[in-house]
């Protein structure tokens, strides 16, 4: 029959089938958790093979002003002025800042340029120049024109000391012009060498039209003329001229400062200038070991130009001896930072934030208002630093004091765990 001619598909072969589907899925699955392990495996090589984060540091400090009443300065009622503290900052200005002529202040810009093409040390006399008949007759010409001068005869010798002294005691004109001619052979390619030299510091708001400061030209304003009689005084060759009430030279005999009030309020110079107008620069030693300034040599600067009245030279010179007196209870010691003071802290990755200390105080001079800057600046490898290690400086600022101190870290700095490197990307 033909029913019984069918083909039937054994059942064994059915089974055999679907037991081999399973073993493939089961060798898929095996060799996708392989891969996976193996990804793990690439990962974690990979995580501990990754720069480890450096530790963040969290300052606390931040740059301000000192606390405290600002400085109460006597200004003069007219004219332009400025002052400051040698060293530790500006007391401000009034009245503007216009350029206007300084007469004889200039001389300090004279000095200046020949001790920086000459150069000189203390008790050292210099170079010595023989005065010839060209110099006798600027001197009588500058005479009979009623300049201020210096007696001088043909043939007398005068070295480079005497010759500043005579320059900036008496303030010849004169004595100006001599050595203008030393230094650069002629008095117009020595003022062009004054110009460039107040150029490259900056003084864009001074011109000099002569060494003596008689011309109309020759102005300047009280800020620049701060940074010069900085200058001045940081020279011990001038600092020393300028501090003296006379001097004796061969031909002159005795001549004496036309700063009538040097000595006077502690004042140690600097400069005067009289045309038209009157003008003053003074420096005034303040006091050392009292509750208004404790640091040896501390000593304020102050500017006075363009003052009138009938005699303006002693307008200017009683408006510098008042402006010495305001200085005196201005400046005071004051601690910026104290021993043992945290400054910020460092968050170690997987760990807990370390303290960053400092260990000893730093006191400067100061008064209220005057800025203030404290910059950390950290090592660039921190891990693995005991505790109580140098972890980098702190530079502190005010006004124009900088001093730079250590820091150190409180507690160690360890590396981040196996775990912590595993778990964090």
């Amino acid at each position: 029959m033909a029913g019984k001619d069918q083909w039937v598909k054994p059942s064994s072969t059915r089974g055999r089938r679907r037991g081999g589907g399973s073993a493939i899925f089961a060798r898929r699955l095996a060799v996708g958790a392989l891969i996976v392990v193996i990804l793990i495996a690439a990962l974690s090589v990979i995580q501990l093979l990754r720069p480890v984060p450096a530790p963040t540091f969290n300052s606390t400090l931040s740059a301000t002003v000192l606390p405290g009443p600002r400085p109460s300065i006597a200004w003069p009622a007219q004219g332009e002025a400025a002052a400051e503290i040698l060293g530790v900052g500006s007391l401000g200005r009034s009245g503007g800042s216009t350029p206007t002529q300084i007469a004889s202040v200039a001389k300090m810009m004279t000095a200046l340029l020949v001790v920086h093409e000459h150069p000189l040390s203390l008790g050292q006399g210099g170079p010595t120049l023989t005065m010839t008949q060209q110099d006798y007759q600027i001197y009588l010409a500058d005479k009979n024109a009623q300049d201020s001068v210096m007696a001088i005869a043909p043939g007398e010798r005068l070295d480079e000391f005497q010759l500043l002294e005579a320059l900036l005691i008496p303030s010849a004109d004169n004595i100006a012009t001599v050595l203008a001619n030393w230094d650069a052979g002629s008095v117009p390619a020595f003022v062009a060498k004054m110009n460039a030299y107040a150029a490259s510091l900056g003084l864009t708001h001074t011109h000099y039209g002569d060494p003596s400061g008689l011309t109309p030209s020759t102005t300047s304003t009280p800020s620049n003329q701060l940074q010069l009689a900085s200058l001045v005084l940081q020279n011990p060759v001038l600092a020393q001229i300028v501090s003296e009430a006379q001097a004796t030279l061969p031909v002159a005999g005795t001549v004496y400062n036309v700063d009538y009030a040097l000595g006077h309020d502690n004042i140690v110079g600097v400069k005067t200038g009289s045309i038209l107008t009157g003008n003053f620069v003074m420096a005034t030693q303040l006091p050392v070991g009292s509750s208004a300034a404790s640091a040896p040599g501390t000593v304020g600067v102050g500017v006075i130009l363009d003052q009138g009245g009938v005699q303006p030279l002693i307008t200017a010179l009683d408006a510098g001896k008042t402006m010495a007196k305001s200085m005196r209870t201005v400046v005071r010691r004051v601690t910026v930072i104290r021993k043992g003071e945290v400054v910020g802290d460092l968050s170690v990755p997987g760990g807990s934030s370390v303290p960053v200390v400092v260990r000893s105080s730093v006191s400067l001079l100061g008064w209220g208002g005057l800025s203030e800057s404290l910059t950390p600046v950290l090592a660039k490898q921190l891990y693995g630093l005991k505790a109580g290690a140098k972890v980098g400086t702190l530079t502190v600022s005010v006004g124009q004091q900088v001093k730079v101190i250590p820091l150190f870290v409180s507690g160690a700095i360890v590396h981040p765990s196996v775990m912590w490197r595993l778990t964090n990307l």
